[in-house]
């Protein structure tokens, strides 16, 4: 069992007693005292939790653990397919930026390439690529959003100008013929830098977005592929082979 999968555990734990101490974590989940410490504090970091001496309890915003946790869990195993095909694309030494989004987060945590330059607005991604081996996590720095954990606005796209990714790996709220779909006029703004200094960008979407709306989005301009768990509509499987964008699917 991974971090991301026992921290989904530890949340439902807390939900239960409201609080867990270090020890517990130790005795359930069969982990040192070190692992059960980076879980405690990737549990406070995140403010999904509040530490007190010994362990953690439930935060006062109670809230901040469902939304978090109903995130991971909706389609968490599609999603985790979705990341470890697209972490195929990815081999050592590459630049590559790792967007918002909880399909993504799993790609940032199964990272397995050495000496990559990860770029991300998200802390989340960030702490996760950090963790592991030897590659660099870049963090852009911009007007922080404590529920989101995500930086964002002109200095974000300030910075971005200054990197060419081999790569970008980007999220979507929703996917039609017409476009994909974004619920912040920013997110396009971002997106479309994002797609301005990639060499190559793959949209990481599960099936329950396709054929959704939102107010605002970005066509299929600067798209090279995308990743999905189920086949596509016809009609939106049309749009993108006339658009030349390659199309991955889980299940053909």
């Amino acid at each position: 069992m991974n971090q991301k999968q026992r921290i989904l555990e530890e949340l439902k734990l807390l939900e239960n007693q409201q609080t867990i101490s270090q020890e517990e974590l130790m005795r359930i989940f069969s982990i040192s005292k070190d692992t059960a410490r980076r879980d405690i504090l990737k549990l406070v970091e995140s403010g999904l939790a509040e530490r007190y001496p010994g362990g953690v309890s439930q935060p006062i915003l109670k809230t901040k653990i469902e939304s978090y946790a109903s995130r991971l869990v909706q389609q968490s195993q599609q999603k985790q397919q979705i990341a470890c095909e697209a972490s195929k694309l990815i081999k050592d030494h590459m630049t590559i930026y790792l967007d918002v989004s909880t399909t993504v987060n799993f790609l940032a945590s199964d990272l397995e390439q050495n000496d990559l330059v990860v770029v991300t607005n998200s802390m989340d991604n960030a702490i996760s690529v950090s963790q592991k081996g030897n590659n660099k996590a870049y963090l852009l720095g911009g007007f922080f959003n404590l529920n989101s954990r995500v930086l964002s606005g002109e200095p974000v796209l300030e910075q971005l100008k200054q990197f060419n990714f081999d790569f970008a790996f980007i999220g979507g709220t929703g996917l039609t013929e017409q476009g994909i779909y974004y619920s912040e006029l920013t997110d396009v703004y971002l997106k479309q830098e994002i797609i301005r200094n990639s060499e190559k960008v793959y949209l990481l979407i599960d099936s329950t977005k396709v054929n959704k709306k939102t107010s605002f989005k970005i066509d299929f301009s600067g798209i090279d592929g995308v990743i999905t768990d189920e086949p596509l509509p016809d009609n939106l499987m049309q749009q993108l082979i006339s658009k030349d964008i390659e199309v991955i699917s889980l299940k053909g």
